[in-house]
């Protein structure tokens, strides 16, 4: 939200700055909780596939700008609870010894279930063009498996 402040305009209010600061503390929040579904769902969709095309995807995907320490932290923490697998490969050309990345059993059921229980906001943001499909249920349903009274897993 500070980013959206002209600065050649009156400086923020007290009350605005608090809003800025709560905001960009939320979307902080957010595209680290969410840095997890993207990778897994890039990496699924891409598979198997490198740490540096990873990067791309997820800044093409996103528009968030990862560090290469925090994708880095994250793709060791998949690995390391057995999401992700690695193998170890030549890069072509200059043979170069590289990990190339692809979905485990476990990381493919790990995906359904957080895709299974992601919200959007209901009835879109005020200001901004509602992205939600008019033949998608509705974002405050019950997950199917909720409804049905299926323990999720």
């Amino acid at each position: 939200m500070a980013s959206q402040h002209d600065d050649a305009t009156e400086p923020l209010t007290e009350s605005e700055e608090w809003l800025s600061h709560k905001v960009d503390s939320w979307v902080e929040t957010y595209k680290k909780s969410m840095l997890t579904p993207v990778t897994l769902t890039i990496v699924a969709e891409h598979q198997p596939i490198g740490v540096a095309a990873i990067a791309e995807k997820v800044t093409a995907a996103t528009g968030w700008h990862v560090t290469e320490r925090g994708l880095y932290r994250t793709l060791k923490r998949l690995q390391d609870s057995g999401l992700l697998a690695s193998a170890d490969t030549s890069a072509p050309r200059t043979g170069a010894k590289r990990k190339d990345l692809s979905l485990t059993p476990l990381g493919t059921r790990y995906l359904a279930g957080i895709a299974e229980n992601l919200v959007e906001l209901p009835g879109g943001v005020p200001g901004k063009e509602c992205t939600t499909s008019p033949a998608a249920p509705s974002p405050i349903e019950p997950a199917p498996h909720q409804q049905q009274g299926i323990p999720a897993h």
